[in-house]
């Protein structure tokens, strides 16, 4: 019959004090170490240095046309405008039609119209 050898735990190393300590005097820690001057980078350094490689050149994405509301959507959008057209000016009665015929132009502008 054969014996299996079981592994045996090796005993703990025991936990040392120093001699001061042992001898009832108090013990100070040494400051902590810091990194040598020659490893510390300043700020100038970092910036000098790009953060991100530069991408491979790519091919240029084809440009999508822009989606142009229409029906209730670009009549809010242009009354919005014209709003704040009019708040601009203090609601001065008298130029309503002016402010919406501008916002209508600008919206039409935006979106590549006329």
């Amino acid at each position: 019959m054969a014996t299996r050898k079981t592994a045996t735990k090796a005993p703990a190393a025991k936990a040392t004090r120093p001699a001061a300590k042992a001898e009832g005097k108090s013990v100070t820690k040494a400051p902590a170490r810091t990194a040598p001057a020659a490893a510390k980078t300043s700020r100038a350094a970092v910036a000098a240095k790009p953060a991100v490689a530069p991408a491979p050149a790519e091919a240029p994405k084809k440009a999508r046309p822009l989606e142009v509301p229409s029906g209730e959507a670009r009549y809010r959008w242009i009354a919005r405008a014209a709003y704040l057209r009019a708040e601009r000016r203090g609601f001065a009665p008298g130029q309503e039609i002016d402010d919406w015929l501008a916002a209508e132009a600008e919206f039409l502008a935006i979106h590549g119209i006329g």
